[in-house]
C-alpha cells in the first residue's frame, strides 16, 4: 500500500508498518538486506525484497532461502515466507509501488590498482537510478549501505532527485543509517545489542528514520548531526579495529621476539578498563574491516597512521607465509617438495564465508612458491577463491596427511580441539605448526 509518510504522525506511520498495512521495500537480498528484513519481519512487519539476481529472487519465492551464516535470520525469514509475509521480486517498479519505505543494502566495493584504489559505487548508482524512476510524493529512502564519507548527499541525492523529478526533504525523505552487525549474530545485533545510527538530509527526516528504526531497535536511536556524520561513524568503527588488529599484530610479533606470551599479557593489560588489546592474527578479512581505510584514504593521504596500518594488516598474511618457511628452514634446512596444510579458508571462525580472507592470500603467496598448498575448511563454498594449483578439502585427515607445514588460520571450533599429538600421527615427521591465533588445543 502506497501512503504519503509526510502526512503521517509518527504514531500512524509506526501502526502501519507493524500492521503490515505498509510493507517496506529492501534492495539488495545479500547478508545486510536479508539481518534487516529479518528484523522487521520478527516485529510481523511485511517484506519486499528486491533484487537483481534472480537466482536469489527465486529461491526467496520458492521459500528455499537460507544463509549458510545465520542460523536465527534464516528461521525469521523462514517463518514470515509462511506466513504470507515476505514477497520478491526483480523488478525496481513492482516493488517501489507497493511501499512508501524503501530501504538500500547494495553493495559497494573497492577496485584496486596501482598507485592506489578507487571506490566502485556503480551498483549502489544503479540501485538509486532503479528506485528514482518509481519513488512518489511522500516516500521514505534509506540508505544503510557502509559509504564514504558525504557520498548519500553528493552522489546519491542527486541521481534520486534527476531520476525522480522531486527533491530531497520537500517531496521525499532521504535517510541514512549504517548497519552495524556482527556476521553470525546480525539479528541479535540488530534488536539487541546496538542502539541504531540515524540522520537524514533534514528534521523530517531524521524524525521519519527515529521512528522507522525504533521498530527494530530495542536500544533505541542515536541521532547525528548530518549524514555525513553517520557515514563517517560507521567508516570510523572499522578503521578503529583495522588499526588496533595491526597493533595487536605487532605486539604480538615483539612478545615473539622476547620470549613472552602476548595472550598472557594481553590478558592482564585488558584487566584496565582501558586497554583493549586486540588478539593477533593472520591478516583482516571480511567485505567489511579491510575496506573502509580506502573509504578516507581515496579522499586524503595525510591520515598516517590509518594508512600504515591498512599497509601493515594487508602485509600480515605474507609475513605469516614468509615466517612459516624461515622457521622450517631454520629446523629442518631444505623445503624443497614440502606440503603446506592451512587450517580455515574462512577470514572468520564458524562461518562460511570467505571474502577477502587472509587464508586465501596466504594461499596465493604460498603456491607461486611452487609449494604444495592444502587448504581446509568445515563449510562448503561455491566458490573458494584459491588458485587452480591450491587443493581444497573438507577432509581434515586428508589436509593432514603428510603435512610439513600446518598454519591455523581461522578458529574454528573443530580446530580449537586439535592438539599437536594428534597432527603428528597424520603429519610429516619433520612438522612445523604455526598458530599465530593462538587456536589450537
Amino acid at each position: 500500500m502506497k501512503v504519503n509518510l509526510l502526512e503521517l504522525r509518527p504514531e500512524q506511520m509506526r501502526e502501519k508498518i507493524l500492521t503490515g498495512e505498509l510493507a517496506i521495500s529492501v534492495h539488495g537480498f545479500g547478508y545486510v538486506g536479508a539481518a534487516v528484513s529479518s528484523a522487521f519481519l520478527d516485529r510481523g512487519c511485511r517484506i519486499i525484497a528486491q533484487d537483481v539476481d534472480e537466482d536469489v529472487v527465486e529461491r526467496l519465492k520458492t521459500g528455499r532461502w537460507s544463509s549458510a551464516d545465520d542460523r536465527k535470520v534464516n528461521e525469521v525469514i523462514a517463518k514470515g515466507y509462511r506466513e504470507g509475509r515476505i514477497s520478491a521480486t526483480t523488478s525496481y517498479k513492482d516493488s517501489v509501488e507497493a511501499s512508501s519505505v524503501h530501504i538500500v543494502t547494495v553493495p559497494v566495493s573497492i577496485r584496486k590498482r596501482k598507485g592506489g584504489a578507487r571506490v566502485d559505487l556503480s551498483h549502489m548508482a544503479e540501485a538509486c537510478r532503479g528506485l528514482a524512476a518509481h519513488i512518489e510524493r511522500g516516500d521514505a529512502i534509506s540508505i544503510e549501505t557502509t559509504l564514504p564519507p558525504g557520498t548519500t548527499e553528493k552522489v546519491l541525492k542527486a541521481i534520486l532527485e534527476k531520476g525522480s523529478g522531486l527533491k530531497a526533504g520537500k517531496d521525499f525523505t532521504l535517510i541514512y543509517s549504517p548497519e552495524r552487525i556482527f556476521v553470525g549474530r546480525a539479528l541479535e545485533d540488530i534488536e539487541l545489542n546496538y542502539p541504531r545510527i540515524v540522520s537524514g538530509f533534514d528534521s523530517r527526516s531524521v524524525d521519519i528514520a527515529a521512528t522507522l528504526y525504533s521498530i527494530i531497535a530495542e536500544k533505541g536511536v542515536i541521532r547525528l548531526s548530518s549524514i555525513k556524520a553517520a557515514e563517517a561513524e560507521k567508516v570510523f568503527e572499522g578503521i578503529y579495529r583495522n588499526v588496533n588488529i595491526a597493533l595487536a599484530n605487532e605486539l604480538s610479533d615483539y612478545c615473539a621476539l622476547e620470549g613472552l606470551d602476548y595472550r598472557e599479557i594481553m590478558d592482564a593489560a585488558n584487566s584496565q578498563p582501558y586497554c583493549h588489546l586486540h588478539r593477533p592474527g593472520v591478516g583482516v578479512g571480511g567485505a567489511c574491516i579491510p575496506v573502509y581505510p580506502y573509504f578516507i584514504l581515496t579522499r586524503t593521504k595525510k591520515l598516517k597512521l590509518t594508512y600504515t596500518a591498512k599497509e601493515l594488516n594487508e602485509d600480515r598474511p605474507h609475513a605469516i607465509a614468509r615466517k612459516a618457511i624461515r622457521e622450517y628452514t631454520s629446523q629442518y634446512g631444505s623445503v624443497k617438495g614440502i606440503k603446506i596444510t592451512i587450517l580455515g579458508l574462512s577470514f572468520r571462525g564458524d562461518i562460511a564465508d570467505n571474502r577477502m580472507s587472509p587464508s586465501i592470500e596466504i594461499a596465493r603467496y604460498l603456491s607461486k612458491k611452487c609449494y604444495k598448498i592444502t587448504v581446509h575448511d568445515p563449510h562448503r563454498f561455491e566458490n573458494t577463491g584459491l588458485p587452480e594449483n591450491v587443493e581444497f578439502t573438507n577432509d581434515l585427515d586428508q589436509a593432514l596427511k603428510d603435512a610439513n607445514i600446518v598454519i591455523a588460520a581461522a578458529d574454528h571450533s573443530e580446530y580449537k580441539i586439535l592438539t599437536a599429538a594428534y597432527i603428528r600421527t597424520l603429519s610429516s615427521q619433520r612438522l612445523l605448526i604455526l598458530d599465530p591465533k593462538n587456536i589450537l588445543k
